[in-house]
């Protein structure tokens, strides 16, 4: 029997299961599993989809049971108007934690009332995580009307109060928000001790009005100095479908050491016209975190997947030679090299070459947006970097280049057809893989030239039950 098994062997049986819901049941199955098994269910709590209901039963449990409380490490939560019932709240419960979470300025009686609300769930996640001495990761999904959490938050972050005093990982989503919200709603969060990652998704810097867009326009990102600068212990920083058209300056700046920042833009929702990524602003505040930075992403994030839409937004960033410790550098092709454009030829052009521009640190390469244009110029700048071996860049072990329709355009019957056979390989396309298979070959290098068109047909096939190995 179950039952009569070692603590250590039923836990690590209870690993292996899937939901919360089968834990519990497992932990409800006798006596002796309950109290061993019940603090597992509590390890990591996500009421993303959830109704305020849920949360309201959820804090008086813990308010109950602080052992229970102290379990929790990780918890996501979604802040959204969802009209429901069973909301709970006996005051003689939620007054104490109340009182101790805010501060003697705020209204009790506002509270009370938000806290019995049907609706908005934001009250009840600040109860909630005040409860919570031990949480170290937290994934926040905002709505436009909420505001108790992350003011919460700001506060307790300035006043270096015991609040969240474990918390290492924050993740905001701001997807339900109309345009985003702007990073200066998370830069005073990062002054939270113990935070040492903050991951936003729809982070969006810049007005819609022209008089902002034109203050924007004119930003001297060189010059530009926060005005609090190195004051958070964040060393990673992670914004997906986010745009800045000052390139994050004082997000940049905000860490001491930053090891890790990787954007992946997206258009600006808040000016229609804006569609530029400003690559090159982002190179001063990077620069303040050359000889600690290791992992750097600056890209679009319409290059992660197929799209016919191309990129032709040519923004040299700068050189990296001097970012001592960068080992994965993933960058647009139209942003990495010096860009001369002669519009006159197929061929582009640059001023320069990846031995200008690369770190001897460096270990992997990643180039976003191959287009017809770059296949010249790139091969001969790969070249220049690994003909001869890689005293160049010594340490690099792996190249990738992707991009969108390097391959013949199908017809109407083989777009159709299922499954959809794969397209040959554009003669330039191929010579350019040919050459640059033997370069990293010759150098030790690994290498990939990725078709996302093409790898995307591949995933269409394979929901269609046909598999292909052509990658």
């Amino acid at each position: 029997m179950l039952s009569t098994l070692p603590a250590e062997l039923l836990l690590s049986i209870a690993s292996y299961l899937d939901s919360h819901t089968d834990t519990l049941r497992l932990a409800s199955c006798c006596r002796a599993f309950y109290p061993l098994l019940l603090p597992k269910v509590f390890a990591s709590l996500d009421l993303i989809e959830h109704r305020n209901g849920h949360l309201s039963h959820l804090v008086h449990t813990l308010a109950f049971k602080p052992a229970l409380a102290q379990e929790v490490r990780t918890f996501r939560v979604s802040h959204g108007w969802r009209p429901t019932s069973g909301v709970r709240y006996e005051q003689e419960v939620i007054l104490p934690v109340l009182k101790s979470t805010l501060g003697p300025d705020d209204n009790l009686s506002t509270w009370d009332l938000e806290l019995q609300s049907r609706g908005n769930n934001d009250a009840w996640t600040v109860l909630l995580l005040a409860l919570l001495p031990n949480l170290e990761d937290l994934v926040l999904q905002v709505h436009e009307f909420s505001n108790y959490t992350l003011e919460w938050m700001v506060r307790i972050a300035e006043k270096e109060s015991s609040g969240l005093s474990k918390l290492r990982h924050f993740t905001v989503v701001c997807s339900d928000v109309d345009g985003g919200l702007s990073s200066s709603h998370f830069l005073p969060i990062l002054r939270l001790p113990s935070l040492r990652s903050f991951c936003g998704h729809m982070i969006c810097d810049g007005g819609s009005s022209d008089e902002e867009y034109a203050e924007d326009q004119s930003f001297d990102a060189a010059s530009y100095v926060p005005d609090n600068v190195r004051y958070s212990n964040i060393t990673h920083i992670h914004l997906k479908s986010s745009c800045s058209r000052r390139g994050f300056a004082n997000l940049i700046g905000a860490p001491k050491s930053l090891e890790s920042f990787i954007f992946e833009h997206s258009d600006n929702p808040n000016y229609a016209d804006d569609e530029g990524m400003y690559a090159s602003r982002y190179y001063p505040p990077l620069q303040r975190h050359r000889e600690t930075l290791q992992t750097l992403t600056l890209t679009d994030e319409c290059t992660n997947n197929y799209t016919a839409y191309q990129i032709h937004d040519y923004d040299y960033v700068g050189s990296f030679a001097g970012f001592s410790a960068l080992k994965e550098l993933r960058l647009q092709i139209s942003h990495i090299l010096d860009w001369d454009r002669g519009w006159s030829d197929l061929n582009e052009t640059s001023r320069n070459r990846f031995s200008d521009v690369l770190p001897l640190s460096l270990e992997s390469l990643i180039l976003d947006g191959l287009e017809t244009e770059h296949t010249t110029e790139l091969a001969e700048a790969f070249r220049d970097l690994l003909l001869g071996g890689k005293y160049r860049c010594p340490n690099l072990t792996y190249l990738e280049v992707k991009g969108n329709w390097m391959h013949v355009q199908q017809s109407t019957e083989e777009s159709n057809a299922k499954p959809r056979p794969m397209p040959a390989m554009l003669e330039e396309f191929a010579d350019f893989k040919v050459e640059l298979e033997l370069l990293c070959s010759a150098a030790g290098v690994g290498f990939r030239l990725r078709d996302l068109h093409v790898e995307d047909i591949i995933k269409r096939n394979g929901l269609y039950g046909f598999w292909s190995d052509a990658l």
